[in-house]
């Protein structure tokens, strides 16, 4: 009979001492990333822009602490150990594209600076419209609309973007949280990706993975994306936008 094999064990020559201590800061960051989505649900009574600011400020401060670690505290070589399994398929599919999947201190100090992603709603929009182009915005891209109508041709999509426009609008942000991830994983399908592309034009892949990269998507998930969307809507909500009051 084969023996069975035994567990797969990493030594200081099958991964580098700082790629370990690396992995375990990273590992502490996105316990604080996950902190920073449950403070900002909880947050959802709260009017005036309080939970916005809250949000930024702790948003800042844990970027930065990030990149810290992927500028001078780990070779580029190693990134790929860092990446947890469930966003693995996400990563290699960047990689054709040949983009760093970790972002350099000055993109995201020009990621913070910017406002929160928005929408201009029209007449007819039903929320579940303007969230579709409230998480394009978050991806880089301004739509008229006609991206997110050809998203809605994904019927899985339509029904996870539906759902999400009823959380949103009952004020369920615990739930809503869970439907803009569940979102999030059909838009970056390659299927949604081409969609995307033939209105956006050749450079949408690029500019739609870059946006993922810097909110560490391939790093902590989909934790500190989901809640800039939810800082984002909570924005507009306190603004009087139609479909998020």
């Amino acid at each position: 009979m084969p023996r069975p094999l035994g567990a797969q064990t990493f030594t200081a020559t099958s991964i580098s001492q700082a790629a370990q201590q690396a992995r375990r800061d990273v590992g502490a960051l996105a316990r604080r990333a996950d902190n920073l989505l449950r403070q900002t649900v909880a947050d959802g009574a709260e009017r005036g822009g309080l939970a916005v600011r809250r949000f930024r400020t702790e948003q800042a401060n844990l970027m930065r602490d990030l990149a810290a670690i992927f500028n001078g505290r780990v070779s580029e070589d190693d990134f790929l150990l860092i990446v947890p399994t469930r966003e693995l398929d996400l990563v290699l599919t960047m990689q054709p594209l040949v983009i760093r999947i970790a972002p350099r201190p000055q993109e995201i100090e020009e990621f913070l600076r910017a406002p929160l992603p928005t929408v201009d709603p029209k007449r007819g929009d039903e929320t579940e419209d303007l969230l579709l182009i409230l998480v394009l915005a978050a991806l880089g891209f301004k739509d008229d609309g006609s991206i997110a109508a050809s998203l809605r041709d994904d019927t899985t999509l339509a029904s996870a973007a539906k759902a999400t426009g009823v959380a949103v609008k009952g004020k369920n942000y615990g739930l809503a949280t869970f439907e803009i991830e569940r979102l999030m994983r059909l838009i970056v399908l390659p299927r949604n990706i081409t969609a995307i592309a033939d209105h956006a034009g050749p450079e949408a892949r690029r500019t739609l993975y870059r946006s993922l990269v810097a909110a560490f998507v391939p790093f902590v998930g989909w934790t500190l994306f989901v809640a800039q969307v939810l800082a984002a809507i909570y924005a507009l909500r306190d603004g009087g936008t139609a479909g998020f009051r």
